[in-house]
């Protein structure tokens, strides 16, 4: 990728996390879809690990496309996103969303 796709993948990337919505989850492939890079995945997980620990983009709304939690269970990572998840109405059960449902 040259670096004038990569910054407008990256700032794709962003700009879509941004104005993501409480409650919403998106897959690492429908981040890069929606960006305009099918079959970029990765590269949003890559982009995703770089973010400063005190970043104010919701990052935590990404998981894998078996609406999963990537990080190992127990792990610092793991914990924040879990709990940023479950604050938005999400339920982890081990390392699986499922949206809470209350009626």
């Amino acid at each position: 990728m040259t670096n004038q796709a990569m910054t407008h993948f990256k700032s794709q990337v962003f700009l879509i996390l941004h104005q993501s919505q409480t409650g919403e989850c998106f897959s690492y492939g429908e981040i890069a879809k929606l960006a305009g890079f099918p079959g970029y995945a990765r590269q949003v997980g890559q982009l995703l690990k770089k973010l400063p620990k005190d970043t104010k983009l919701p990052w935590y709304r990404v998981v894998n496309a078996q609406k999963r939690i990537s990080f190992a269970e127990g792990t610092d990572a793991y914990i924040r996103q879990k709990e940023k998840l479950e604050s938005e109405g999400w339920v982890v059960n081990g390392n699986k969303l499922t949206l809470n449902d209350p009626t």
